[in-house]
Parts: structure tokens; sequence; C-alpha cells
């Protein structure tokens, strides 16, 4: 069975991973690679999200903690 540290650990790798793909995505509209790799890393950090949620092995608190709360990702300035 997977630790909680386990899971706070590929819960807020899986979050930050689709906040930096959703970031490049509205960002970079025209690329189609963008859009797929948002998608995926969308579907994954909900999927483990849910998993470990219906598994009681986190809490929601503890996942809101682990991501929204602790992370923020800015918009993508362009250099001048």
């Amino acid at each position: 069975m997977i630790s909680k540290n386990e899971a706070t650990y590929n819960i807020s790798k899986a979050y930050l991973d689709y906040m930096v793909s959703n970031r490049l995505y509205w960002d970079t509209l025209s690329c189609l690679e963008t859009e797929r790799d948002y998608h995926i890393k969308t579907a994954t950090y909900r999927t483990m999200r849910e998993c470990y949620l219906a598994c009681g092995v986190l809490t929601y608190d503890e996942i809101d903690a682990a991501t929204d709360k602790k992370y923020k990702l800015e918009k993508i300035q362009t250099a001048e």
C-alpha cells in the first residue's frame, strides 16, 4: 500500500505538471502539442486525485493543502 507521504508527493507532482501544461496550453493556443499534453496531464491529475480520495489515502483537505493552496503559477511573460 502507498504511504501518505508518497501519495502527497505524487499528487503534488501531478498537480505541478498539470499547472505547467495548463499555462503552456493557454499561452500558446496555436500549438497542438500543448493541447495534447494539457489533456494528458489533466486526466492524470484528476484520476490520481479521485483514486486517493476513494481509497482514503488522502483527504480532500490534504490534497488541497498539497496542491491548490501551495502552488500558484503566474502567466508567462514575453522576453523584451
